[in-house]
């Protein structure tokens, strides 16, 4: 594990972060055990309930009186109600990596929401409870929890379905969805699920921007919505809990309800979160509800951690936490016990990724917390909750003493920093995760932040990041105009920031204005040359220009700055191919392979090229291994099939396009050939159905229509569809890429309607693109 956490970090760590003592822990080990024993308990379900975007000041158990919380305030009254806990990162992925892993993003090397995937090598929550016999299951209402991020592990059911169209334009409702809907589909997973234990983790993204609770919470709570939307989660943390009350389960289960981090709301002039460390977006509810003991109630105002939950949880189950995990058990906190206090870390490196400025980390006690900026800041959280009065010049010797532990800390920390295993984030994905306001990073490293060069205070900027993330919340929304305004008034006021540059770039490449978006992201890269993001956008817009020597000039740069860009090397690859040169593109992709993970894209695209040098065992290879390295990745399964078809195996054929249909449901080749073997073995409604499908997955696959035209003709079931098929599948092919074959299946259909005019009109029009070698 020394890429994951180093042997002298790993005893720093556990030094630093420990903060139990030996006995008590025992101690309350064994009480736990005992009361367990008693109650029958010993294994009991686990559901945690995640809710984005919650402030712990936005529930009534937590002080506020404007909002109605009942469901969520009953399980604080019978439970444990921790109200000095804490996010990692106040950001929605890389706080949920740490619930999952019990460790501080330096070590799970999840830092912000975009490019980032959870180390396979640390494990989680999830594949330790399934280790152990328990049935997991994930239901999750947002893009950013998509499985592709790595988050997914170890759960046997994992509800995400997020997909998208390549040529459709992302939207709230393709990248989100309503919580009543994740509630429903984990209840009824209950009654689906096998006997024995079970973890069940719930995600309601609702509470997040836009603020837009359905009724009645829009009409109750018209002068904030936000509390609207608060107010309805809370309405589906009920649903939630009465599905296990009706179900018997609720008294056998260990429920945790949390968020990820709350909203800025405007508090020190953030209007939403994972810039600032402060508690508008830090301080988080953590609500504890135990099956048996004496805990109904209790409040614990130690500070703690996500990081806590996996020791917690796993100590509540009778397993051990890993030795990977940084937080502490819980349980001495639930019996009342002394525990040596230990710091709780928090961190945004957004400022840093994005803007090139300080990166800020906070640090808080019982009662204090320091956050590390270019102008330091101490807080009285007992007396001054939300951080209104900085008393670092007034408290020299507390701060002195707590700048001292918080870089003792981040030391620890960064001494064994991982660098998280970065995905392929093609144009689909990313306009998927800009819908939901996110965009990509400047494509430094973390430790770019230890650099010695100054870097800007992100409190004396706050102004240009309202104006970004104003347009991002426009982009997610689907206003680009609007955001486009927005960055070009920024851009007056100050010229120099990247990220609008840049964000200007990708929006005028989506409109397809390749030599504005080329104007953009060059203004970007004066400013900042090794801005990976703008040079990729770069180098595509010359591509889809035509541009190639330029764009090969551009992706080879990006090579040089990431030579694991997976994206850059098939771009060379496609253009080199294009270019006439398939040995210079069969070179630059083979160069890949010596590295540790050279992308499924990667290995997918030199498979295909050994199959036309007629190398299909070894083409066969690499199709399996990108299949096996991305578990959403579609197309090798695809080339794997029609390698079988060809072999003469139409059995594997057929198990391989099912697979490649259930990883990509709207793969519409796999579909169609798919369709063509259920033909020959005489499954006709198979064949309909699932032509029918592949025209719905692409509305421009001409071929399509005319297969699924000739089938109706052939059935005698629908002459009038079939015709009207096969004349949009040639509307819709007006170059006629598919050769003669729609006017001949027109023919025939014109022909039994008792048309023949018409019928050899089409057949000559046929023969006149046979005879120019459109066949």
């Amino acid at each position: 594990m020394s890429a994951l956490v180093g042997a002298v970090g790993a005893i720093a760590l556990a030094a630093t972060f420990a903060g139990c003592r030996k006995g008590d822990d025992e101690s309350a080990s064994a009480r736990w055990r005992g009361l367990a024993r008693d109650a029958g308990s010993e294994r009991p379900h686990v559901v945690l309930v995640t809710i984005d975007t919650l402030r712990a000041d936005a529930l009534g158990s937590y002080g506020n009186r404007r909002v109605e919380t009942p469901h969520l305030d009953r399980l604080a009254r019978e439970g444990v109600r921790f109200t000095n806990a804490a996010t990692t990162v106040p950001f929605t992925l890389p706080a949920h990596s740490s619930m999952m892993t019990g460790a501080y993003p330096p070590t799970h090397g999840v830092r912000e929401n975009v490019g980032y995937v959870l180390d396979d090598r640390l494990p989680t929550l999830a594949s330790l409870l399934s280790e152990a016999g328990y049935t997991t299951a994930g239901f999750v209402s947002a893009f950013v929890l998509d499985r592709r991020w790595g988050i997914g592990r170890g759960f046997s059911t994992f509800f995400d379905d997020f997909t998208l169209d390549a040529g459709e334009r992302a939207n709230l409702a393709s990248v989100q969805r309503d919580g009543a809907e994740t509630v429903e589909r984990a209840v009824g997973w209950l009654d689906d699920r096998p006997e024995g234990p079970f973890f069940l983790w719930v995600h309601l993204f609702d509470p997040h921007d836009p603020y837009e609770p359905p009724e009645p919470f829009a009409s109750r709570y018209r002068m904030n919505p936000y509390l609207g939307e608060v107010a309805y989660a809370d309405l589906l943390v009920g649903r939630l809990r009465a599905g296990l009350e009706s179900r018997g389960l609720l008294e056998e289960s260990l429920l945790v309800v949390t968020s990820d981090h709350g909203e800025g709301l405007g508090s020190h002039r953030e209007a939403f979160h994972g810039y600032f460390v402060y508690d508008s977006t830090v301080h988080v509810p953590l609500l504890l509800r135990v099956p048996f003991g004496p805990f109904a109630g209790r409040a614990v105002e130690r500070p703690v951690s996500h990081v806590d939950l996996l020791p917690t949880i796993l100590e509540a189950v009778g397993l051990p936490a890993p030795a990977e995990a940084q937080g502490r058990s819980l349980l001495p906190d639930l019996f009342e016990m002394a525990t040596a206090e230990r710091p709780v870390y928090s961190e945004s490196l957004y400022p840093l990724l994005h803007y090139g400025w300080s990166p800020l980390r906070a640090m808080r006690t019982e009662r204090y917390k320091l956050i590390e900026a270019p102008r330091w800041e101490l807080y009285d959280l007992q007396a001054d909750p939300r951080e209104e009065s900085n008393l670092a010049d007034e408290l020299p010797d507390v701060a002195r003493r707590l700048r001292k532990e918080l870089a003792e800390l981040a030391s620890a920390l960064e001494a064994g920093a991982a660098a998280a295993p970065q995905l392929e984030l093609d144009e689909t994905t990313m306009r998927q995760l800009r819908a939901l306001g996110y965009v990509a990073g400047r494509g430094e490293v973390a430790a770019a932040a230890e650099s010695d060069r100054d870097r800007a205070d992100p409190k004396e900027k706050i102004e240009i990041h309202q104006r970004i993330m104003r347009a991002q919340s426009l982009l997610g929304q689907g206003d680009v105009e609007s955001a486009e305004a927005v960055l070009d008034e920024l851009l007056e006021a100050d010229s120099e920031v990247v990220d609008a540059h840049q964000m200007l770039g990708s929006l005028r490449s989506e409109r397809r204005e390749y030599e504005r978006a080329i104007e953009s992201y060059r203004r970007a890269l004066a400013l900042a040359p090794d801005h990976q993001t703008s040079l990729f956008g770069l180098a595509t817009a010359y591509k889809r220009l035509g541009r190639a020597d330029d764009a090969l000039v551009g992706y080879r740069r990006l090579l040089e700055l990431n030579p694991f860009d997976n994206r850059a090397l098939l771009a060379v690859s496609e253009l080199l191919v294009e270019a006439g040169q398939p040995g210079e593109s069969k070179a630059v992709l083979e160069g890949a392979l010596a590295t540790d993970r050279p992308g499924a894209g990667v290995l997918n695209r030199l498979g295909e090229l050994y199959v036309a040098e007629g190398r299909r065992e070894e083409a066969a290879e690499l199709f399996r291994r990108a299949a096996a390295e991305q578990d959403l990745f579609a197309q090798p399964l695809f080339n794997l099939a029609v390698l079988a078809e060809q072999g003469g195996d139409p059995d594997e054929a057929i198990r391989l396009y099912r697979e490649a249909i259930e990883r990509a449901p709207r793969h519409f080749e796999a579909q169609f050939n798919l369709a063509l073997l259920y033909g020959e073995r005489g499954d006709v409604d198979g064949q309909q159905r699932l032509l029918e499908a592949a025209v719905e997955s692409n509305p421009d696959f001409a071929r399509g229509y005319y297969f699924l035209a000739k089938l109706l003709m052939d059935r005698g079931t629908d002459l009038a569809r079939a015709e009207a098929l096969v004349r949009e599948g040639l509307e819709r092919d007006p170059e006629h890429r598919s050769g003669p074959l729609g006017y001949y299946v027109l023919a025939d259909i014109l022909n039994r309607r008792g048309r023949p005019a018409e019928a050899r009109a089409a057949v000559d029009e046929g023969r006149r693109l046979e005879q120019q070698g459109g066949a």
